[in-house]
Order: structure tokens, then C-alpha cells, then sequence
């Protein structure tokens, strides 16, 4: 199991966090003088957390030393700076370097007991995921055959898919032929009902034309019985006419024929009287 050492650096200040307890990594805090600096022991496969409680006079003097040992080692996690006076001074010279974070003042312990507790879990990955990658190093020949079989399984996949592909492609082929046979189909019915309705038309239109030609038969028949009439009539008014002339020829001759026997009456009672 993993260690996390915490280091409180002061002048006799006690760390202000109840320890506790972690599943996979043993907590630790380390009380030091800060003229005991030098003491301070960074084991590489542990995780490291250095806690600074210092004025701003204190924190002048060990800022070199803190720079030198521990600013660029690798194994030290974080350096928490908690100071009473020289918050912001102390912030203005380290804000370049992202191993520190000075805490503001008065300082909240809640939110100390947060840090820690992630910066320790953040560590606890990162040697976990270490401990892993030098293990794949150590067995790197199982590995290339897992690899190799896995890119081997891969191939074949990938040739299934391609074959898997090509179904597809040749179902979606048959599909769109299908959706077009359907269209095809539905534009013939459509063309078909459109026949069928222009035949309809046109046999109403030949109902009509009929029914006018009827009309305009019946009317000719009604044309040429009423004009028989007529010229029956003419022909009877003829008729009565030529009667009538006949009549007047025979009446005129009647007349003409009892002029004559006058005349000849008159004549011959001319002669009887003498006088001619």
C-alpha cells in the first residue's frame, strides 16, 4: 500500500485537519521545524504534500530552499502555503508555478480536507494507471500477441463488414429498384384511371352528341311533316282553286250560250212584230 505523506512545516503549528482514514493509501502527517527543512526524505513511490504555515517574514527566508528542493521535483505533488500576513505577497511570487496554491486567510480547514483529499486520489490514479503501463512493458510479448490476434480478428471483422456492406448496399440496390417498379406501377394506374376517365368523357360526350342528333332528327321529321302539311294544303287549295276556275268557265259559258238564245229571241220577235 501507498503512503501519502503530508509535511507540516511551521513554527510549532499543529496541522489543522483530522486525519482519515483512505481504502487503498495510508495517510500520514509529518511535524517539522521549518529549520528542519533539509530533513525532509522524498521517496519516489510515494505520494508527497508539502504544508507550509508561515508568516511572511518566515516564508522570505525558506523560499529559496523550497524553490531549490522541492519547487521541480517529480514526487512532490502539491505545496499548500497557509500565511496570516503575506497572503498576497506570497501569491504574487509563486503564480508562475502551478505546484503551488496559497490559501486564503483565515484559513477554511473544510475546504484544506478537500485539497488534500483529491490531490491524494488524483496521485493514487496516476500510480495506478504507472503500475499498469510498466506492467504491459514487462509482459509487451503477450501483449503483441493479443495485438496481433486482435488485429488478425480485426481483419476478419473488417472483411465481414465489407461483405456485410455489400449486402446492404445490394438490399438498398433492390429497394430503390423496387421503389421504382412502385412508382412505375403507380404512374401506369394513374395513366390507366386517366384513360379511364377520358374514355367516361368521351362516351358521355357521345351520349350528348347522340342525344343532340336525335333531337336534330326529331326536329327535321317535325320540319318535314309540317312542310307535307303545307304543301298538302297548297295542293288542296289548288284544288279548290282549279274547281272554283272551272266552275266560272262553265258559269261564263251559261251565260254567254243564254245571251245568244236572248239575242236570237230578241231577233225573232223583231222579225214577229215587223220590225225588222
Amino acid at each position: 500500500m501507498k503512503t501519502s505523506y503530508i509535511w507540516n512545516l511551521s513554527e510549532g503549528r499543529a496541522f489543522p485537519v483530522e486525519l482519515w482514514k483512505h481504502s487503498k493509501i495510508k495517510i500520514q502527517v509529518n511535524q517539522m521545524d521549518l529549520s528542519e527543512i533539509d530533513r525532509i526524505a522524498i521517496s519516489p513511490n510515494d505520494i508527497h504534500i508539502l504544508f507550509l504555515q508561515v508568516t511572511l517574514l518566515e516564508w522570505n527566508k525558506i523560499q529559496q530552499t523550497i524553490a531549490t528542493s522541492f519547487e521541480g521535483s517529480p514526487f512532490v505533488s502539491l505545496i499548500l502555503i497557509s500565511s496570516p500576513d503575506g497572503a498576497d505577497q506570497i501569491q504574487a511570487a509563486v503564480q508562475s508555478q502551478p505546484k503551488y496554491l496559497v490559501l486564503e486567510n483565515p484559513l477554511h480547514v473544510r475546504e484544506l480536507r478537500m485539497i488534500l483529499d483529491r490531490t491524494i486520489q488524483s496521485e493514487s490514479y496516476k500510480a495506478a494507471a504507472l503500475d499498469i503501463g510498466n506492467s504491459c512493458l514487462e509482459n509487451v510479448g503477450f501483449f503483441e500477441g493479443v495485438f496481433s490476434l486482435a488485429h488478425q480478428e480485426y481483419e476478419e471483422s473488417k472483411k465481414e463488414n465489407e461483405a456485410l456492406r455489400s449486402i446492404l448496399q445490394y438490399e438498398e440496390l433492390v429497394k430503390r429498384s423496387q421503389a421504382g417498379i412502385s412508382t412505375a406501377l403507380e404512374k401506369v394506374n394513374d395513366m390507366k384511371n386517366q384513360e379511364l376517365i377520358e374514355l367516361h368523357e368521351r362516351v358521355k360526350a357521345s351520349q350528348k352528341l347522340d342525344e343532340l342528333r336525335e333531337k336534330e332528327l326529331k326536329q327535321a321529321l317535325e320540319l318535314q311533316k309540317a312542310t307535307e302539311q303545307v304543301l298538302n294544303y297548297s295542293r288542296i287549295e289548288e284544288m279548290n282553286l282549279d274547281k272554283i276556275l272551272r266552275a266560272q268557265d262553265r258559269l261564263f259559258e251559261y251565260t254567254e250560250q243564254e245571251i245568244k238564245e236572248l239575242v236570237e229571241e230578241n231577233k225573232s220577235l223583231k222579225k214577229k212584230l215587223g220590225l225588222i
